[in-house]
Order: C-alpha cells, then structure tokens, then sequence
C-alpha cells in the first residue's frame, strides 16, 4: 500500500483549476472515489506475519488489506478484512532478539495472517458521501477503511487522507484571507456555488486554534507508573495516547497503546484457570504478567511535540500531517499539559465543515 508522494499543495494550480472554471474542494470532493488512494498493496491469508511487519516498516503504513485467493489466482482475489500495526504487536514478543528469547517467540512470526486478520471490517464504497464514511471511521475508532465494489478493494482511505484534505481547505482559506477587496472574496467562493454570506464568516470562526477541538479531560501517568497502570487508564478512557507528566503536570513524555504492545508478551496458549486476566478491546494479558510491571520512563517517548492552546488549527495539522504522527499534547505558556489533539480529533472537526458548507450550499 504506497502513497504517492504529494505532500506540496500548489496555490498554483488551485488558482490554474479556478480560471478553467473547475471546482476543486468541496463541490469535486464530496465522495470516497474523490480522494481514496487507488494504488492499493495487500498481502494474502498465507502471508507470514513477519513478512507483514517488514512491509509495514519498509512502506511507514500502520495498516494492510488482506485479501484471499480460492481459486489460486491473483485476478480472482477478494477482499478478506484488515491486518493493522497493532494486530502485529500483540504477536511480537518483548525477549525477541534478545537474552530471554524463546523458540515460541520466533515462531510466532512465522505464522500466517490468517491468524490475526480482522474480519467483517467496517468498508465503504466510492460513491459513499465522505461525510458518511468520516462517521464510520470516528465511530467504529478505526484509521482506514477499505473502499470495496462488491468483495473488489479498489482503494482506501486512511487518516492521513483526512489530514490532506484539511490541508486542501486551508490552502482556500488563506488564498480568501489574502484578498484585499471583499468583492473578489465573494466572486472566488461563488465559484463554487456557495451561499457567500454564509460561507465566507465560517473562515474565520470556526476552528480558528486547537483549543476549539482538543480533547480536555485528560488523564494523565507519571514516569514512576507501570504498565498495568497505563493500561488501566487506557482501557478506561479508550484512551490511544496518555501524557506522562510531572507533579506539577508539565509534560515528560507520552506513551501510546502501540508502545505498550510492543512489551506484551505473545501468548500462543490459552491462559491457566484460575487466572485473572487483563481483557478488553486494545489489551488481552493476565494480570500477573511480570512484564506489566515495567516503568514507563523505560518506555515513553520522549523529547515530544507539543502546541499552545492558541495554535492555529490548521497549522496543527499540517504538523500532523507532515511529521506522521496521531496526537500533539497541547500545553499552556507554562507548558503544562492541558489537553491532546488526536487525528480523531481532527475527522470531528471535518464533519462540522462539512455539516456547515452543505447548509450554505442548501
């Protein structure tokens, strides 16, 4: 699954699109086959898990289509469900590579995605609203999903795509911004036949800086916290990422979900009776599990970007965007942590645009 490499948005060939007389956002952009990435890589049921993870490492995507093949020939593929980076790291074993490796932990990467694939994956169409298919992705908390004719994938779309989109936006609003007579404003958003008097205020108040969408209510972790303790607040909060901060609540470092896979041992056989187990939808561990007592000054990342409430939003996300990552901790002027902006985050901005631009449009 590779992405094209186009990361530059020209002002250019905006403006080029506009005096040709063609409509280049949201009138061109309203459903799933206007900005799915068609050229899709997938992997098979018989593909090995370790083959899986070296792809996710040489291609930097965190999510792969599995597809199936009865008849034994690649023309006849059909769509099966989604191996995810997560899906990886419940398999991989803390001791690989290292002193305490065991046979079972090599072994475990030999075995077929059959095993860890996520069926009945939630898919859309190319004629889906994208509006529609944005609900699906905050709902169901996932990061891409397939675009499917019939059991055929022949595209998807993932987070990073949302962010482009975003970008897309922003190139709009600060071509607007830029206009010195409110006459040529309105003349370049009638282009795209929407109500002005309606459209033209949105620019400049909605999602104006990260405090306008960034999650408060955060819980936070120490560094002197385990890894119980960070999955328990996880698994409370359905939480991906948690700040680790300070007593004074300044921010140390952050630890993800995916950082705590990567600890978690692989158990290829069921647990004992009697035991207590750890289960829920991101973690699946019995609880006197050694390696849950971990510290998380072992295992956080540090040296973490972060933003002021009073960032702009749109610059937030190009920070998303262009750097690869899911979240930015979003700090006071004393740099204590006060919220998070996720990727999620950001798709429930869109779908206020979008709610907003299809009622000026109306």
């Amino acid at each position: 699954m590779r992405r094209k490499q186009d990361k530059q948005f020209r002002l250019i060939d905006l403006l080029d699109d506009l005096l040709a007389g063609r409509d280049v956002f949201f009138k061109s952009v309203c459903f799933v086959r206007d900005m799915m990435t068609e050229d899709v890589k997938v992997l098979t049921l018989d593909d090995a898990i370790e083959m899986c993870l070296k792809f996710m490492r040489e291609h930097r995507v965190r999510h792969i289509p599995v597809v199936d093949s009865p008849t034994g020939e690649d023309e006849q593929q059909y769509f099966v469900g989604i191996v995810s980076q997560r899906d990886v790291f419940r398999q991989i074993s803390p001791y690989l590579g290292k002193i305490g490796e065991e046979d079972s932990d090599s072994e475990a990467l030999k075995q077929p995605l059959v095993r860890i694939v996520t069926r009945n994956a939630k898919s859309v169409s190319p004629q889906t609203p994208i509006r529609e298919m944005i609900g699906i992705m905050v709902d169901n908390h996932v990061d891409m999903v397939p675009v499917l004719i019939d059991q055929d994938i022949v595209g998807i779309v993932t987070s990073t795509d949302i962010l482009k989109l975003f970008i897309r936006l922003d190139t709009i609003r600060r071509l607007c911004s830029k206009m010195e007579k409110t006459e040529d404003r309105r003349r370049f958003v009638d282009l795209f036949s929407w109500n002005s008097d309606k459209v033209m205020p949105a620019f400049s108040t909605i999602l104006r800086t990260v405090e306008d969408v960034m999650t408060e209510q955060v819980d936070y972790l120490k560094e002197q916290d385990n890894l119980a303790r960070a999955m328990e607040v996880m698994q409370k909060g359905e939480f991906r990422h948690v700040p680790v901060v300070d007593k004074q609540k300044k921010l140390l470092g952050i630890i993800s979900d995916r950082d705590v896979l990567r600890y978690l041992p692989y158990h290829s056989k069921p647990f004992e009776a009697g035991t207590e187990i750890f289960r829920g939808r991101l973690f699946d561990v019995a609880s006197n599990e050694p390696a849950t007592q971990r510290n998380l000054h072992q295992i956080m990342t540090r040296d973490v970007t972060c933003v002021l409430t009073s960032c702009d939003f749109y610059t937030a996300v190009r920070m998303l965007y262009e750097m690869n990552i899911s979240c930015l901790p979003v700090t006071d002027k004393d740099k204590k942590v006060v919220g998070i902006v996720t990727v999620t985050d950001v798709m429930r901005g869109l779908l206020a645009v979008y709610g907003l631009f299809e009622g000026a449009m109306a």
